[in-house]
């Protein structure tokens, strides 16, 4: 019997320093979301302060709709090159929270920027989470994402 997993919410968000153009840093973080739905996204700017006081702009973009939220995970993980793909699948066990349902990827800021949607480790980074319900474990987490890939005609 196949389960039934639903992405409930969608969340990306990402630091603006104080040498980078802001503007810049929103176009990088709604270049991962798809085209519809990037008006949808709900956008929240917050000034923090780095190590050495500088200021630093954190800003998050939010999807909370079941439908828009699924919509988007998909489409970030199918515009993953085959490289990446593998690299996620064979690193999932570290992109997942504690319950196995909340899923972590870390994305080019730069790349995105250009509308690429590559991953990347470091700090310069657009993080994007994802709560799947219905995920009990990190094998039904992985045959979610390996379906995903199937479903947009790529393989791992």
């Amino acid at each position: 019997m196949s389960r039934k997993y639903v992405v409930s919410n969608l969340v990306l968000s990402v630091f603006s320093h104080s040498t980078e153009d802001l503007s810049k840093v929103k176009h990088a973080v709604l270049n991962v979301l798809p085209t519809q739905l990037r008006e949808k996204a709900l956008i929240e700017e917050q000034v923090v302060q780095g190590h050495y006081g500088n200021p630093i702009t954190l800003i998050t973009a939010r999807l909370r709709d079941k439908g828009d939220s699924e919509y988007a995970l998909k489409h970030i993980l199918c515009s993953l090159n085959s490289t990446d793909r593998s690299v996620f699948v064979a690193t999932l066990h570290r992109r997942v929270g504690s319950k196995n349902s909340l899923i972590y990827l870390r994305l080019s800021k730069q790349d995105a920027f250009l509308g690429n949607i590559m991953l990347m480790d470091g700090d310069d980074v657009i993080r994007v989470s994802a709560t799947v319900v219905g995920v009990k474990s990190l094998r039904d987490l992985s045959d979610y994402v390996i379906k995903v890939f199937e479903e947009c005609g790529l393989s791992t």
